[in-house]
């Protein structure tokens, strides 16, 4: 499958640009061009995609689709044509199928390696609020700070103009997504970053005060993303006799089968009574990860979903980087065949395999961190946890819905050559109802990060857990 950034970008004209640094002059395409790609995505998500309009009218959806092919009136860059585009796809809710730019586009890539700067905060979006979660030593901008405005434009109008272009299955796993990427986004936005005017409240100052800040590099902006080169992390808080197994994502490798032998070794040397897996920051990957995980803490049987319907897709084979989707497609094409171009896939909870080294089963205490990043396969692997009571779950809802669609097969327009991914499967999750069909896996314990303690650097959920474990009962949730 071709790797896409799930990014969609503003392009915002005019106001803003004292501090903006745009990338090099980008090809115009023709209102004639762009209709020709807006028809070719229409078709290819209708073909496709297998519930297509569970969270919305196909009549409210055509109807936006009509006012965007109104508005191609004059010759616009790819980029510009996303942003009228890119929340046809957001409207129908689904995580796995929206529009994007290829990780290899040339303007960001240009940008960059001429010496473009990003926005240097890590931050997160908390309702109209963006909050400031890592932050630069040589700024008086503090972990827990409120930005109000960013040259001169409030925070609010930012945001509102910036959310409704990306793809999620609900707003909190929406908002989630976009403090991970509001970077790269605002440059794509405004063309800001190389310097930016910031306006702010650091927490518990009620002084609002401004700053004049120089942007960090296209290297640093990654690490302010992503949890760093490795999927995976074990600490052990001897005193709790606690470990924290933090899963970054569910990608499945040799060395993360070694690290979770290792890991296991070392919690069952160290005679740890209390587990706790961390999918705070995990946004998917290969669902046989979290089996792989669980294996090693029960012998319960459990399933992670309860159906899958995979829809065929007429145009798939027309498509490049599929090849693997193709060949499901071929093989129940072959083997079960489709009905009316569906086929329903259901599971029996099973218990894990036997371990190699039944040594390492974790018999303690069990817990799961979650929150509105815990997503696709890492939301699929929380279902499991909550509806087979492998554990406690703390945290906030997973930013999957019950009923989702996985399973994404890349498309790229034909004039403009933007990139995008339409999901093929539905899916409903371990523990599904018809009353929780559009909700998260919920906690059993609802926990979030305070601000306050954002400011003061500790992490709410964990210290609520390992308090928990010194009080031996679950304190009162605040």
């Amino acid at each position: 499958m071709k790797k896409v950034l799930p990014l969609f970008l503003l392009l915002f004209a005019a106001a803003q640009l004292a501090f903006a640094q745009q990338a090099p002059q980008e090809e115009l395409f023709t209102p004639e061009q762009m209709r020709q790609d807006l028809d070719s995505m229409y078709s290819w998500v209708n073909a496709t995609h297998p519930n297509l309009y569970l969270r919305i009218s196909k009549e409210k959806a055509d109807k936006e689709w009509e006012k965007v092919r109104k508005q191609l009136k004059a010759p616009l860059t790819a980029r510009e044509f996303s942003i009228i585009s890119s929340p046809l796809l957001s409207q129908y809710w689904d995580g796995h199928t929206g529009l994007g730019i290829d990780l290899e586009d040339k303007g960001l890539q240009e940008y960059h390696e001429n010496g473009g700067k990003f926005f240097p905060f890590g931050v997160e979006v908390r309702g109209q609020e963006l909050i400031v979660t890592k932050a630069t030593d040589a700024s008086g901008v503090k972990p827990g700070a409120k930005i109000t405005k960013i040259n001169g434009v409030k925070t609010g109008a930012l945001l509102k103009k910036m959310l409704f272009v990306w793809s999620a299955d609900n707003q909190k796993n929406q908002a989630a997504n976009m403090g991970r990427l509001f970077g790269i986004t605002l440059w794509g936005a405004y063309g800001w970053g190389d310097k930016v005017e910031v306006e702010y409240q650091n927490y518990g100052d009620s002084r609002k005060q401004k700053e004049v800040l120089n942007g960090i590099s296209y290297s640093d902006l990654w690490k302010l993303m992503s949890a760093g080169s490795r999927s995976y992390n074990l600490t052990i808080h001897e005193k709790e006799s606690l470990a924290v197994l933090e899963l970054f994502s569910l990608n499945r490798t040799k060395a993360l089968e070694v690290f979770l032998d290792s890991a296991f070794t070392a919690i069952k040397e160290k005679n740890i009574q209390h587990l706790a897996i961390d999918m705070r920051r995990s946004g998917g990957g290969n669902s046989v990860v979290g089996d792989m995980v669980l294996q090693y803490t029960t012998t319960k049987p459990y399933k992670q979903g309860d159906a899958k319907i995979t829809r065929y897709s007429t145009v798939l084979a027309a498509m490049p980087y599929n090849k693997g989707l193709k060949s499901t497609m071929d093989r129940i094409s072959q083997n079960e065949g489709f009905e009316n171009n569906r086929y329903r896939s259901e599971w029996e909870a099973k218990a894990p395999e036997p371990l190699a080294k039944p040594e390492l089963l974790f018999e303690g205490k069990l817990y799961m961190l979650t929150a509105p990043r815990t997503f696709s396969s890492s939301h699929m692997m929380a279902s499991a946890f909550k509806a087979y009571k492998l554990g406690t779950m703390i945290g906030e809802a997973t930013g999957g819905s019950m009923q989702f669609f996985g399973e994404p097969a890349s498309f790229q327009l034909p004039n403009t050559k933007l990139w995008g991914n339409c999901a093929v499967a539905e899916w409903l999750s371990a523990g599904f109802t018809e009353a929780n069909a559009d909700k998260g896996v919920q906690p059993d314990i609802e926990m979030k990060q305070s601000i306050k303690d954002l400011a003061e650097g500790r992490d709410t959920v964990l210290e609520f857990l390992k308090e928990s474990i010194r009080t031996g009962k679950l304190a009162a949730v605040k």
